[in-house]
């Protein structure tokens, strides 16, 4: 299965793509090989992971307001708020204008 593929059916949100927001070749091959038919039926469990591939790099503001832009586009918007709540509002480098943008989600 190709990449293109792999989102389409994963419902990944266009945006992950466009800026430039999938994990390394790697990590994303690897989720690749383990789709099973079936999977897209609880696609926000790669979704997730993919906020926590990013989390795990401590990322900057820039990152951060991406993934709470990202958050707030996802197709699972209950996944979405969990992560804004529980990861990204206590993210190390989530600032006031970061926080704030998760606010104005909620």
């Amino acid at each position: 299965m190709n990449i293109e593929t792999y989102l389409e059916l994963m419902h990944f949100p266009k945006e992950w793509k466009e800026w430039d927001m999938l994990p390394e070749p790697s990590v994303l091959n690897k989720l690749i090989a383990s789709y099973e038919t079936g999977m897209e039926e609880a696609s926000e469990h790669d979704r997730h992971g993919c906020f926590h591939y990013w989390l795990s790099k401590e990322p900057d503001k820039e990152i951060l307001i991406k993934l709470v832009k990202l958050s707030a586009i996802d197709p699972d918007t209950l996944m979405g708020e969990y992560v804004r709540k529980n990861y990204l509002a206590k993210a190390k480098n989530a600032d006031s204008e970061v926080l704030r943008m998760i606010s104005d989600l909620s």
